[in-house]
């Protein structure tokens, strides 16, 4: 359950980092469209609003959470979010170590931590934007990886 309050918490974090409306963006600054993103999406993820941390994520988005099963699309991204924001209560933050953009790609990678009523976690995450042809920026892949051992597992 640890784990797949890390990867939620992660795949928060690299949600909250793109941006929902990035059409007056250049298309060289990726990252600053995803940097403006990060307080909406960190304040979606912390209020439990499993519907808008969905937003952020494309119609054919995966999410690879640890523990958890592979989710698929926006609902099932939106399915992930609200089981883990509902029975562990997280509040979230990160900080992205790097935003690379190519074209209308680019990729962030960073470290984040949570407070959930399952304890805290902390970890990396990796995710992977897309420009949309109305030129918002959303999340096609995200993954997320706890830095802390597993129950009964020594670090």
């Amino acid at each position: 359950m640890r784990k797949f309050a890390v990867v939620l918490s992660l795949a928060l974090l690299l949600a909250a980092c793109a941006s929902m409306n990035t059409s007056t963006t250049p298309a060289t600054d990726a990252e600053a469209a995803i940097r403006a993103a990060e307080p909406g999406f960190i304040r979606a993820f912390n209020a439990g609003d499993a519907d808008a941390v969905a937003r952020y994520y494309s119609d054919d988005a995966v999410f690879l959470a640890p523990n958890a099963p592979i989710a698929k699309g926006m609902s099932g991204v939106r399915d992930a979010f609200r089981a883990f924001l509902t029975s562990m209560h997280p509040t979230l933050s990160f900080t992205p170590d790097r935003i690379v953009q190519s074209g209308d790609m680019a990729y962030e990678y960073g470290h984040y931590t949570t407070q959930s009523s399952a304890g805290n976690d902390m970890g990396n995450y990796m995710t992977v934007w897309r420009r949309m042809p109305n030129g918002d920026w959303k999340i096609v892949a995200d993954s997320v990886n706890s830095s802390m051992p597993m129950p009964g597992m020594a670090h």
